[in-house]
């Protein structure tokens, strides 16, 4: 006969507190180690379309594009100011995550690929941008709107 002793099923799913501390500990752990940004990069599906074009709306304090990602080469970005105040489109190739470029009260625009400056309300614009593989920072930088949200990672693959 064996050493081992049957299990019984449990049909409870409690937790005792110690479950919750541990496992709770274990989770904080594990995203500090990964690093916030880290663990949602990780958990993120992108898909690529081969679609050159790309709808982004804007508005108070969102960058809002139909698709995180597009195929290298010519990429025109449709922009629509859907909110109540002027806005501005500033794509920057970078490495950093978009809400991580911040320098002094505003985003560093170092490395940035191209522009659209006065956005107003209800208007409509392209940009049209010949991209390299890699990741992209979409922001409008005018004053308080990157600090306020106004931002979103894209993708060239």
């Amino acid at each position: 006969m064996s050493d081992y002793k049957q299990l019984e099923p449990r049909n409870d799913f409690s937790l005792t507190r110690r479950d919750v501390f541990v496992k709770g500990g274990l989770l904080a752990v594990g995203a500090t180690l990964l690093g916030a940004p880290a663990a949602a990069a990780a958990t993120r599906l992108v898909t690529v379309t081969s679609s050159r074009t790309v709808p982004v709306k804007l508005d108070e304090f969102n960058i809002l594009p139909a698709k995180q990602a597009a195929p290298t080469g010519k990429v025109t970005f449709v922009l629509t100011n859907t909110g109540k105040v002027t806005h501005e489109f500033v794509v920057i190739r970078t490495a950093k995550p978009a809400g991580n470029l911040m320098k002094g009260s505003e985003a560093d625009e170092a490395g940035a690929v191209g522009e659209v400056g006065e956005l107003k309300p209800g208007q409509t614009k392209k940009l049209t941008l010949t991209l390299k593989k890699g990741h992209y920072a979409l922001l409008c930088n005018l004053p308080g709107h990157y600090r306020a949200g106004q931002f979103a990672d894209f993708y060239v693959r």
